[in-house]
């Protein structure tokens, strides 16, 4: 089972995630952010995986850092640098250090 929680925080969507990470339990979720980032035209998001377990390749990241860069936006993953080896994504360690990146970015 996979709990979600999508919050607008500063500018920033705000992904959560807990349990099991799959293709079968991100599903619906992909198609609902995809037309969140699409329609909102979200230059930033923050996905929060440290309390997920992910069982397969999961290609939701993919595909929502692809939109994410049309926006000419930036994309953080929390929690990713000890769920994968590789990756193309900006890892972060927790929220906090997120926002702080976040706040830089904007600061510009």
């Amino acid at each position: 089972m996979l709990d979600v929680d999508i919050r607008f925080i500063k500018g920033v969507l705000v992904v959560t995630l807990e349990g099991k990470l799959n293709n079968n339990s991100v599903s619906s979720l992909k198609e609902n952010l995809i037309t969140i980032i699409k329609n909102g035209g979200i230059k930033y998001l923050m996905f929060n995986i440290n309390e997920c377990v992910l069982e397969e390749d999961i290609d939701i990241f993919d595909e929502c850092n692809k939109l994410i860069k049309k926006n000419k936006g930036k994309m953080y993953v929390c929690g990713l640098n000890k769920k994968l080896a590789t990756t193309n994504y900006y890892a972060i360690n927790n929220i906090s250090d997120g926002f702080k990146i976040f706040n830089e970015l904007n600061e510009c």
